[in-house]
């Protein structure tokens, strides 16, 4: 078996947003979650206290547990008894339009996987979803990025229940493999998530650092998805 490359998805395979460009994002997924809401005859709070509500549930577990998006949702708009798990997932998908509305994939992102399938490496996607979103909606956008064909698995937090950097979601992806944490190397753009959880793992941390902002004497520092074949090859086969 060759090696195994797994990549984070945001900012590192496919473009969504900076951190400061989610309050905006954030606001049309409250308006999207809560017309889909409306639409199937829920009576909801006023404007006044769905933005409270959004307020007391915009922050991430400190321990890393994944908090469910459709948990957020139904406290925020008082509806958490009355609405099915069936009946979440399109309220959640509405949620996530907007987010997935301004996706682009990295020009360099399926030319790098395509050369690293080639030379026999084992691929695969680890990643957290914002707000705890379910995975569904994001198979669906490795899908229509192309890169579900590309990847033998993808693994979302929501479907472990823990975010990165907690372990538990690098032991999902070791297991899933089957190799040894010093076989596998970890590529994403987040010093804190990615970085030093696959460093916390035993695995080899890569940070794509598109944009420039990072040393790239401090550690593996790549600009681009093309650059991390050579430094493949000298690690695998020195």
């Amino acid at each position: 078996m060759g090696p195994v490359l797994l990549f984070d998805l945001g900012d590192t395979l496919v473009q969504y947003y900076r951190r400061d460009e989610f309050p905006p994002l954030l606001q049309a997924g409250i308006q999207a979650a809560k017309e889909a809401l409306e639409c199937s005859g829920r009576d909801l709070p006023a404007d006044s206290e769905i933005e409270r509500g959004v307020a007391a549930e915009n922050y991430e577990a400190k321990n890393g547990r994944v908090r469910p998006l459709h948990k957020r949702l139904g406290r925020i708009f008082s509806v958490t008894n009355c609405v099915t798990e069936e009946e979440w997932l399109p309220i959640c998908h509405a949620f996530l339009g907007p987010i997935f509305s301004i996706a682009e994939i990295y020009e360099d992102t399926l030319p790098a996987l395509d050369a690293h399938l080639a030379d026999g490496c084992r691929i695969g996607i680890l990643s957290n979803c914002p707000w705890g979103a379910p995975s569904e909606p994001w198979f669906e956008e490795l899908r229509r990025h192309g890169l579900s064909t590309r990847c033998e698995v993808a693994i979302f937090c929501s479907d472990v229940g823990w975010r990165k950097p907690a372990q538990p979601m690098f032991r999902r992806a070791l297991d899933h493999f089957g190799c040894q944490p010093e076989e596998c190397l970890f590529v994403g753009d987040n010093p804190r998530w990615d970085t030093m959880g696959a460093r916390r793992a035993n695995m080899i941390p890569v940070l794509i650092d598109r944009i420039g902002h990072v040393d790239v004497s401090s550690g593996i520092v790549i600009r681009s998805l093309l650059d991390l074949k050579p430094i493949l090859e000298r690690l695998v086969y020195p």
